[in-house]
């Protein structure tokens, strides 16, 4: 999804796809790439609305944030390298430290990207140092620098309470991804540059020697977001996330739970959301849809986007708002999730 700055089966009774020795049950979660920039109350409400809907993970990413997103109270905060690439500036892995001790305490584990192609985008030192956006995949500096950047987050950066790297905190963090949206900009781009992807997990699992730490895509643009280069034994990712907006579950699902079960990877439903409407029923009735569809793949889901605050009803309005108007139903519908009999097991990745 475009940020702003300076996108069933019967309760217990397995899919026909599904082995039968596999016994693990589906799961919920939520994203919102501001959280660690909301005062910590505000992180509280949140994480006690996800523990109440039995939601287990939230995704966020590592990236330098102007104040009032999605008009919230958050605080501004730069990105790790705002001073130019190698210049770290620890403040935002702070916050984030901060927000992973507070999610632990109800229950959630964070999902975390090393970037966000929105802030490629919008002009960061990365697509400066390359001269684009679109140059930053391909040109060696860059590469190299990024590739750095992730060892730093993980490996060099130190928690701030718990002092150890994020490299060896599995029981605080589900998974980690490069970048949110990879070159979702230029769709022919992306499907000729899917090595970027795996090599850069290949980076990450060269510094994450935990296996329960899951490695993630970053998704795409719906179907696309499943890519027969994920399934191949010499790619380092062990969860393909699913960005969907358009509603289209039956039209690739079934061939997605396929290819991974038979590569023994994972899929995850990382995005998707339910446009905002004055008319409040046929909202409520897309998102029960969805959720139904979505389970009868068995395949866990990630809601863009739970926010704090009321919701402005800005473009792209998914949002919804924890204890608002439309939360008891997504509340209720996460609680009936976890009674759906999965296709992947994530219990170890989930474990805290």
């Amino acid at each position: 999804m475009k940020i702003m700055y300076a996108l069933l089966p019967a309760i217990g009774i397995l899919p026909a796809f599904l082995p039968e020795c596999l016994a693990a049950n589906s799961w919920t979660g939520a994203n919102n790439y501001y959280v660690y920039t909301l005062p910590t109350g505000e992180q509280e409400t949140l994480f006690q609305a996800m523990s109440d809907a039995g939601m287990k993970v939230l995704r966020t990413w590592v990236t330098g944030l102007d104040a009032g997103q999605k008009d919230s109270d958050n605080s501004a905060v730069g990105d790790l390298e705002h001073g130019g690439l190698g210049n770290y500036d620890d403040h935002v892995l702070d916050l984030i430290d901060q927000t992973m001790v507070i999610a632990h305490n109800y229950g959630v584990k964070l999902l975390i990207g090393m970037h966000d192609v929105n802030a490629l985008e919008a002009g960061d030192a990365y697509s400066q140092a390359a001269g684009s956006a679109e140059a930053f995949y391909t040109d060696e500096t860059t590469i190299e620098a990024f590739n750095n950047r992730i060892t730093y987050i993980l490996n060099v950066h130190k928690h701030q309470t718990l002092g150890q790297p994020w490299s060896e905190l599995g029981s605080y963090i589900f998974g980690l991804e490069a970048q949110n949206e990879p070159m979702i900009f230029d769709q022919n781009f992306y499907t000729s540059h899917l090595d970027w992807i795996c090599n850069t997990a290949k980076q990450i699992r060269g510094n994450v020697g935990n296996p329960d730490m899951l490695i993630l895509t970053g998704g795409g643009s719906g179907s696309a977001s499943v890519q027969s280069t994920f399934f191949d034994s010499s790619c380092a990712i062990d969860v393909v996330a699913i960005h969907d907006y358009n509603d289209d579950w039956d039209n690739f699902m079934s061939n997605a739970v396929s290819q991974a079960q038979a590569a023994g990877k994972k899929l995850l439903v990382e995005e998707w959301g339910s446009l905002y409407s004055s008319d409040d029923a046929s909202r409520l009735a897309n998102l029960e849809n969805n959720i139904q569809k979505i389970n009868n793949y068995g395949v866990p889901w990630l809601y863009w986007e739970l926010i704090t605050n009321p919701d402005p009803h800005y473009g792209q309005d998914y949002e919804i708002e924890v204890n608002g108007a439309d939360w008891s139903t997504l509340e209720s519908e996460s609680k009936s999730t976890a009674g759906v009999t999965a296709a992947f097991d994530f219990s170890a990745a989930l474990a805290l």
